[in-house]
């Protein structure tokens, strides 16, 4: 794993020197966030990177959550990487984003997160990382942002500069309530992106996922006078691994959130130019 990682950072290295004249289009950002901890970012940011990847596409997956704690398993543990160098690196300006690539599952491109909480970071230098991952256009067509769920000023940062947002909840009533906390922190003014919805870990009952949803949505077209689209909902599966999906195995391959997994890929694979209409 160490040799191939180090030779996709050279791969990097080498074409990020290539003279600057030739035009690259700059890869889609989109943002992954929870309103509270435990309702599966991480997991579906994972799963949802290795959907995209399986329809063509190259996908940068970078690890944005600020503030990780020992309770929950970062993307580098989930992707059994020991990175030498993180994001912490590039954010105090000792290393840039093409340096700390990974070669994750399936081929997903990883930036591993800061093993540490990063409470004091600048703008200057989460706008230098994002504007890294942007550069990244002859290696990725898109760059997932797994934000995390912890709401501050970064994670503001993350999901004003993203082409498009994923807000993932479960149909727990306090994660509801979370979740709509966070998009009423994050997005203070109408969003201007599209802002994409799914419940996560629900049961077989399919007008549950659709309920928490409705509700969400009736809330912020109501009060932050903006609408969400909505994501197909990810059953509960245990016919998966937490960390990936593996379509070798014919339980998984047919089994209820690969599917949805799949058509969200489906939706969030080409750009949506369709905003929030106003309720």
């Amino acid at each position: 794993m160490r040799d191939q990682a180090s030779t996709l950072r050279k791969l990097v290295l080498d074409t990020a020197r290539e003279e600057h004249g030739t035009k690259i289009r700059a890869p889609r950002v989109i943002a992954i966030a929870g309103g509270r901890p435990g309702v599966g970012v991480t997991t579906l940011a994972l799963n949802l990177s290795t959907a995209l990847t399986a329809r063509g596409l190259r996908v940068l997956l970078v690890d944005t959550d600020l503030h990780p704690t020992a309770e929950n398993t970062s993307l580098a543990d989930y992707c059994q990487i020991v990175p030498a160098d993180t994001i912490a690196d590039v954010l105090s300006f000792r290393r840039d984003v093409h340096e700390i690539v990974h070669s994750g599952p399936d081929g997903i491109q990883i930036v591993p997160g800061s093993p540490v909480a990063q409470p004091t970071v600048s703008s200057t230098a989460l706008d230098r990382l994002l504007n890294q991952c942007r550069a990244m256009g002859r290696h990725a067509d898109l760059v997932i942002l797994d934000v995390g769920s912890y709401v501050d000023s970064s994670m503001q940062q993350c999901w004003e500069q993203a082409d498009e947002l994923v807000m993932v909840t479960t149909p727990q009533p306090n994660a509801i309530m979370d979740t709509y906390a966070t998009l009423k922190s994050i997005t203070p003014t109408p969003s201007q992106q599209p802002i994409y919805c799914t419940v996560n870990q629900t049961s077989s009952n399919v007008e549950e996922s659709q309920t928490v949803f409705e509700r969400l949505d009736r809330s912020c077209r109501r009060f932050l006078q903006f609408g969400m689209h909505e994501l197909p909902a990810i059953p509960r599966a245990p016919e998966l691994q937490p960390w990936t999906v593996d379509y070798t195995r014919s339980n998984a391959a047919d089994c209820p959130a690969t599917t949805a997994l799949r058509l969200s890929a489906e939706m969030l694979a080409t750009p949506n130019a369709t905003h929030h209409e106003a309720a």
